[in-house]
């Protein structure tokens, strides 16, 4: 009797605290959370598929940049436009009054510049033919972007993709030693460097002006581009067979904010005849996704060059007039209006990813802009998540101290030979991630949208999770560290620690 007693008593413990732990664990799950599978195909060397193989870029597209950038230079802007904001840089302060006067612009230099512009269209080269073949990703790295892409790469790998990958640079001095062959060594992945192409860099003087470059270059004939900080969370290789690809050849996906384009920008660009008089009904676009085939947008893509030749100092002020966005995100639908062709612009408005603030109403502040997948016209389907705000590199959240590498260093930083040094979001208490991370919760948090969380059915986090353990432990941006560290809040926050050993999981078999 006593010891059937004890043994009900122990069991009663047992599932006591075996249900403590599950709701411990469960806790920081999302809601209404569906598991995909731990080892997705894609990820490791168990899976036999093969990538295409990477063909180098064709020396007739750096010739005939040669030819476009005379071009350029023949048409210069007549006016210099500095970059400035409104005032709180809202968009809702946007009238036709504030917009229509905010550019000391007159009819004379906007006709002017409307002829130069027409100038350019006519001389805009053919597609040439043979020059590019395939599909493929693009990336654009580099410095301290390099961390943040390899996270996305991981991610790339990890939901299934099997496309060829081109990760761009400026030049070798962007470089992470070692991070290149790193990537080579995993198949299907190759660093591509935009000095190499183009003999002249002077005029490029801004990053966002390399994105242009990374595209005309690359050897593609159809791709994808993503920024740095644009992961995947599920496969995108079927979007090239989605019907809004095929119809157009060239998808973008939404930002958040109406168009505070100039009115004298559809004038100047040859949409319109005269001056516009209303304010600008369209939204604009988010340049860290897009998907582009080249034989059937190869003008609007040398017209989207223009625009980011004379971007920092002409195009990039006309198309936000001191609104968000200003870049080279507006180029590529704005040479696609000009030119008349046809794209398209995702329905589905993108959905922010919060993360908890602490704040107790049950709504966080956005890290991330999760984008949809064109294939569906009438359900949002999760596809990117592009990690505008806060970066998901394992380096940047979670070092104490650590040495910037001398590929993310300035040229005046690397001829001081000063040692740079940075924290990462753990150590900053007044960050606004540091108590999720150093308590074991979610970054994101769990805000219900439609019946669904904002992260849609998958756990993008924990996979995301799994890519940095592997860039934090091995590999050249690995650190002990950060290792143990990120091991851990993986172990306090999803209950488990993935193991790598050479680039593999133990469970790859």
């Amino acid at each position: 009797m006593w010891v059937s007693t004890m043994f009900r008593d122990r069991k009663i413990i047992i599932l006591l605290a075996t249900s403590v732990a599950l709701f411990q664990f469960h806790r920081h799950r999302p809601l209404l959370y569906f598991p995909i599978p731990f080892l997705p195909a894609g990820f490791s060397s168990c899976d036999s598929r093969t990538i295409p193989a990477i063909p180098e870029p064709s020396p007739h597209v750096a010739e005939q940049w040669l030819q476009l950038q005379g071009v350029f230079e023949s048409h210069p802007p007549n006016l210099i436009l500095g970059r400035e904001d409104f005032q709180g840089g809202q968009v809702a302060q946007a009238t036709v009054s504030l917009l229509a006067n905010y550019l000391d612009m007159t009819f004379n230099e906007a006709r002017f510049m409307r002829d130069e512009h027409t100038s350019v269209v006519e001389a805009l080269p053919t597609y040439p033919l043979g020059a590019f073949s395939g599909r493929g990703i693009i990336i654009l790295a580099g410095g301290k972007y390099s961390e943040i892409a390899a996270t996305t790469l991981g991610m790339t790998r990890l939901v299934g993709s099997r496309l060829p990958v081109e990760i761009w640079m400026i030049d070798r001095i962007e470089e992470k030693e070692g991070w290149c062959d790193e990537m080579a060594a995993q198949g299907g992945m190759v660093c591509r460097f935009v000095s190499d192409y183009m003999q002249d860099m002077s005029a490029f003087s801004s990053h966002y002006q390399l994105k242009i470059a990374a595209i005309m270059f690359s050897s593609f004939a159809e791709v994808l581009y993503l920024d740095a900080d644009s992961i995947p969370v599920v496969n995108p290789d079927s979007i090239f067979d989605s019907p809004t690809y095929r119809d157009t050849g060239a998808v973008l996906w939404p930002d958040y904010w109406k168009a505070t384009e100039s009115p004298f920008t559809p004038y100047i660009t040859g949409q319109n005849s005269t001056k516009a008089t209303c304010l600008p009904d369209f939204q604009t676009v988010d340049s860290g996704q897009m998907l582009w085939n080249k034989e059937k947008h190869w003008k609007s893509l040398c017209l989207s060059a223009y625009y980011n030749y004379f971007g920092p100092t002409y195009w990039y002020t006309l198309f936000t007039q001191g609104g968000p966005g200003w870049g080279d995100k507006d180029t590529f639908p704005t040479a696609l209006r000009a030119l008349r062709a046809k794209w398209a612009l995702i329905p589905h408005h993108l959905q922010t990813q919060r993360y908890d603030d602490g704040t107790g109403h049950g709504m966080g502040t956005g890290m991330a802009m999760m984008q949809a997948d064109p294939a569906d016209d009438q359900n949002f389907q999760p596809l990117f998540l592009h990690s505008n705000f806060i970066k998901l590199s394992v380096r940047r959240l979670m070092c104490d101290v650590c040495i910037e590498d001398p590929s993310a260093l300035s040229a005046e930083q690397r001829m001081k030979s000063e040692e740079v040094t940075f924290k990462g979001a753990i150590m900053e208490r007044k960050g606004n991630i540091w108590n999720q991370l150093n308590s074991g919760t979610r970054l994101f948090a769990t805000i219900e949208k439609d019946g669904l969380n904002d992260m849609g059915r998958l756990d993008t986090e924990l996979d995301m999770w799994r890519v940095m353990e592997r860039v934090g432990c091995t590999g050249v941006f690995s650190d002990n560290k950060i290792c143990r560290r990120t091991r851990r809040y993986l172990d306090r926050t999803f209950g488990m620690v993935t193991r790598w050993e050479g680039g593999a999981e133990r469970s790859c078999s």
